[in-house]
């Protein structure tokens, strides 16, 4: 995907660059959504640097693919595809608006619609997949707007303070 760009109607979907260093070293340190990844410390500014700076961009390459989101030459969240199984044709897909102020304003449904697009119509992907904790009302209904379906539910799934939550699993399928 090197130098291409995914646009929709409003949002622009593009690969991170140098001058992305702080943003998102502000965002992987911010401690109250350590719980929904897989890294629950804080990352150097060295070690995503070197995230940034080896990512070539293909998800063939690299298993994985971060994309920032850009609305009106601002950036706004980032759009993340993990867990690539290239013989199985699907990914997981996460997305973060970073600021209350650009949430609920249609940028992450368009996001999500781009790059599930991309995924179904050009690197032809069979299906995309999430776990959402179910106390997250608003990415629940994101992600059922963009037509993906709850399959099914992980019972005390992710860790959230002193507390297990359920998580549910949905996916969409392409076709």
């Amino acid at each position: 995907m090197k130098h291409e760009l995914l646009k929709g109607e409003r949002i622009l979907l593009r690969e991170m660059r140098d001058e992305d260093l702080e943003r998102i070293h502000d965002w992987e340190n911010r401690s109250e959504l350590w719980y929904l990844g897989d890294v629950h410390e804080p990352l150097s500014e060295a070690e995503i640097s070197n995230f940034i700076n080896h990512s070539t961009g293909d998800i063939y390459t690299d298993g994985q693919l971060r994309l920032m989101i850009d609305v009106d030459d601002k950036t706004i969240g980032c759009i993340d595809l993990f867990e690539f199984d290239k013989y199985n044709q699907r990914a997981g897909v996460g997305i973060l608006i970073a600021e209350p102020e650009n949430r609920k304003l249609g940028f992450a449904k368009e996001a999500l619609n781009v790059l599930s697009n991309y995924c179904f119509e050009v690197l032809n992907f069979k299906q995309l997949y999430c776990h959402i904790t179910a106390d997250n009302k608003a990415s629940l209904q994101l992600f059922k707007t963009c037509k993906f379906e709850q399959t099914g539910t992980n019972r005390d799934w992710v860790k959230k303070g002193n507390v297990f939550i359920d998580a549910m699993f949905m996916q969409r399928l392409n076709g």
